[in-house]
C-alpha cells in the first residue's frame, strides 16, 4: 500500500499486493468464524518486513479482523506456542512454564503500539533492561505511514 514512488512497484504487482492482503484478512476472518486456531507471524524476507516488528502484525491483526487487543495478544502468545507445539513450555505465565515476559511502559490491551518499545524483555532466564534494538529508519518511516494509512481504511480495494 506503499506509494509506488517509495517501492518503484509495477501498478501489477501493487495489484497483485492487495490481492494477497485481502485474501489473508479474509482467510483470517473466515477462520476466526469458524473456530479454526489462527497464528501470527511475519514474513521477514519480504521487503520492509523486520524482525523487530512483531508487533505491527498484533496491530493489522486487530484492526483487519476486529478481534480485541487481548485476543490479539493471546494469538501471538498462547495460541501461537499451541500451534507450534510448545504450549506445555511457553506461551503464558503460569507454573513450570518458561517466564519469556515483555513489560512495557503503557498499556497493550488499550494501545498495542506501546509493543513497538519494550521497557524490559525476559527471556530463557535473561533480563534485558531497557533493550535497545537497531532499526532501519527508512522501514520504520514507511512502515509508520503504511499503518497510519490502514488505519483510516475499512476495507482494502482493488
Amino acid at each position: 500500500l506503499f506509494d509506488s514512488s517509495l517501492d518503484h512497484c509495477s501498478e501489477l504487482t501493487l495489484y497483485n499486493g492487495k490481492v494477497v492482503l485481502k485474501g489473508i484478512i479474509s482467510c483470517a476472518r473466515t477462520c476466526l468464524a469458524h473456530g479454526v486456531p489462527v497464528g501470527l507471524g511475519t514474513d521477514t524476507a519480504c521487503t520492509y518486513v523486520t524482525q523487530y516488528d512483531f508487533w505491527r502484525e498484533l496491530q493489522y491483526f486487530h484492526l483487519f479482523t476486529g478481534v480485541s487487543r487481548s485476543f490479539a495478544l493471546y494469538t501471538a502468545t498462547k495460541r501461537n506456542a499451541e500451534i507450534a507445539g510448545i504450549g506445555a513450555e511457553t506461551g503464558s505465565i503460569e507454573e513450570g512454564k518458561c517466564a519469556d515476559l515483555l513489560v512495557t511502559e503503557g498499556n497493550p490491551l488499550e494501545d498495542l503500539t506501546v509493543l513497538r518499545q519494550p521497557y524490559l524483555v525476559a527471556a530463557r532466564g535473561k533480563v534485558i533492561m531497557n533493550p535497545r534494538i537497531p532499526k532501519i529508519e527508512v522501514c520504520e518511516t514507511r512502515l509508520d505511514q503504511g499503518l497510519k494509512k490502514l488505519e483510516t481504511m475499512k476495507e482494502i480495494t482493488l
